[in-house]
């Protein structure tokens, strides 16, 4: 007995299906604003050196009763854009320019220092953030984008590490476990003692974070029919959407970042209860031998789709004989260094992974970014995460009528084209800026889904797993290095900018040599993928193609 046709006796569209959507989008809510949480919790505030004046002159200032603008008008020089200096203070008090008749735009020429008292910061926006706790500005600035990149890093490493884990160990434990530690390291997160524990700490919620949505897909799409696929990617995108819009409002209500990075910790606990209840994946158990576990899991499965006496007449021996099955399939087990020796195998990791990179590096740093885009950064916030509920909404039915090829190059086009353009819009015009950059995350949420997609459809079952952990860590190394370009504005202001919109636009070209795969069948081994593309030159229909594959494998 086939185990989709096992599958579809104790209920493949079920209640049990339903709830664990349900339970995936939660997740996919709740866990999407760690990634963006920095636009808060790292903020940076505006700011100038902390005023301290010495007895004689604070006994002046007291004398003439003077104002806070007075004080920094004597203590803080100009800049070029007429502002105050944030990292520079006068050597020296200037009195003189208490006289209306002096001007202070002729300063230059005084003596100056940096600040060392430290910063007096606005919390009028944000009344606390590892900027202003720990002073990661004027010279410490670019530790901001370290600790930035230190929390991708963590992505970086779960790919590989928890898939191993996962499959020896099984999907539930590992989902468990990983939610425990995301909210116990996560409360503490919000009351680190310094920034050195505060890096160490992102670095491990990062990589639980990752885990934990990439595992729950795969419980989910392992325990429902093929039918749901499409429909059970968009809605956990669209969840995760919708989560970075709530995060906008949350940090308005919430200002302080230790509250902010608690609150979005505790609600985790909940999924390490929930988890207690869920099934562990019928198909890994199966695939593991476990042929025991998986027919009580399946007549729990059948118990809540309403299916108990359909389920009762499944018997453990219809499971073992769907091990042998698989067992004896593909006759021998994948290598990792078959994808070296295969040269379409190779050539289509190499393309796409370029691909991955191009979008990810630009997606990450338009997210890092977003202080930029605008005077209210919450509301900006809650814009980029709108726009992509549309974007994916209409990327259900692209994915379903669109060849893949030209709607990946276009969207690499699009989203490179909407960050070049910004370059040579100026600051104060933030709306204009807003509504691009909003326009180019939504041209990624376009991506995201149609990537997912397209990566499943390029890679054969046998080796789907190992192909899609490597784009992701691909992905994540891009997102790890977009944040470091951060630290390059100091040499040149635009150099991020340039490079996050100029890079999608020179990926286009490796779309060239990845296959179409639109209206072609699945292939399941390596060999089908050669199949595939003596189809793809013969011109043959899908259902076409599906009969010539079942007949080439009689």
């Amino acid at each position: 007995m086939d185990f989709d046709e096992i599958l579809h006796h104790v209920g493949d569209s079920g209640r049990f299906q339903i709830c664990m959507i349900i339970l995936l989008n939660s997740l996919a809510l709740v866990f999407s604003p760690h990634d963006v949480l920095e636009n808060f919790t790292a903020a940076s505030p505006a700011h100038h050196c902390r005023i301290n004046l010495d007895n004689s002159r604070s006994e002046v200032s007291t004398d003439m009763n003077l104002t806070t603008e007075a004080l920094m008008k004597v203590s803080i020089p100009m800049g070029p854009d007429q502002k105050p200096e944030q990292c520079r203070r006068f050597r020296y008090t200037q009195w003189q320019f208490l006289d209306s008749n002096i001007s202070t735009f002729n300063s230059t020429e005084l003596e100056t220092e940096p600040c060392l008292d430290g910063w007096t910061y606005d919390h009028s926006v944000l009344t606390s953030t590892i900027v202003t706790e720990w002073d990661l500005v004027c010279d410490f600035q670019s530790f901001k984008y370290y600790a930035q990149a230190t929390s991708l890093a963590g992505h970086l490493v779960s790919g590989p590490i928890s898939g191993i884990i996962s499959d020896r160990f099984g999907r539930k434990p590992l989902l468990m476990y990983c939610c425990l530690a995301y909210g116990a390291l996560g409360s503490y997160c919000a009351f680190a003692p310094n920034f050195s524990v505060y890096c160490v700490l992102r670095f491990l919620l990062s990589a639980f974070q990752s885990t934990i949505l990439i595992n729950s897909l795969i419980l989910v799409l392992e325990e429902a029919s093929a039918q749901w696929y499409p429909t059970i990617i968009v809605l956990s995108g669209l969840f995760y959407s919708i989560g970075q819009v709530a995060l906008g409002g949350l940090a308005y209500v919430i200002s302080d970042w230790h509250l902010l990075q608690l609150a979005c910790a505790l609600p985790v606990f909940i999924f390490f209860v929930l988890f207690c209840w869920v099934p562990e994946s019928v198909r890994w158990l199966i695939i593991t031998g476990k042929t025991d576990k998986a027919w009580k899991e399946l007549q729990r499965i059948a118990s809540i789709n309403g299916k108990k006496g359909i389920a009762q007449n499944l018997t453990t021996e219809d499971l073992r004989s769907k091990l042998k099955e698989d067992v004896n399939s593909t006759g021998k087990l994948f290598r990792i260094k078959d994808i070296f020796i295969n040269p379409m195998i190779r050539k289509i990791v190499l393309s796409n992974s370029i691909v991955f990179f191009a979008e990810f590096f630009s997606f990450i740093g338009l997210l890092l970014n977003v202080q930029l885009l605008g005077k209210n950064i919450f509301l900006t916030q809650i814009f980029l995460g709108l726009i992509d509920v549309p974007s994916k909404s209409l990327t259900y039915f692209t994915i379903r009528n669109v060849s893949r090829r030209p709607l990946i190059a276009f969207l690499l086009l699009t989203t490179g084209s909407f960050i070049t353009i910004t370059i040579f819009i100026s600051e104060e015009m933030y709306v204009l800026r807003t509504i691009i950059f909003v326009l180019g995350k939504g041209c990624f949420a376009a991506f995201n889904c149609v990537s997912t997609a397209y990566s499943n459809e390029l890679s054969p079952v046998e080796l789907r797993s190992t192909l899609n952990g490597g784009f992701l860590t691909v992905a994540r190394l891009a997102g790890v290095l977009s944040a470091l370009t951060l630290a390059t504005r100091k040499y040149f202001v635009h150099l991020p900018m340039i490079l996050y919109g100029v890079l999608p636009i020179v990926a286009t070209i490796s779309i060239i040599f990845l296959p179409e795969t639109f209206n072609l069948p699945h292939t399941d081994i390596i060999k089908d993928m050669e199949k595939r593309k003596r189809l793809m030159s013969k011109n043959i229909s899908k259902k076409e193609g599906q009969d010539f594959l079942e007949t080439t494998e009689c």
